[in-house]
């Protein structure tokens, strides 16, 4: 995945898309996708959002 690749959230029976921003690590150790979902903003009312990097998946890539 690359930054700007849009990626679906395989949790969401809706099929929720959004924009993948890049990659964020925590304490050195976890990293974890960073994403702007189309249809909602994140718990905290931010518009990116982060989500394990095995939860989402490559719909359609920049480079096409």
């Amino acid at each position: 995945m690359k930054p700007g690749d849009i990626v679906r959230n395989k949790n969401s029976e809706s099929g929720e898309t959004g924009l993948f921003m890049g990659l964020r690590v925590f304490d050195s150790n976890y990293e974890c996708a960073e994403v702007m979902w189309f249809d909602r903003n994140a718990p905290n009312g931010e518009r990116i959002s982060t989500i394990q990097t095995s939860l989402i998946e490559t719909v359609i890539n920049e480079s096409r």
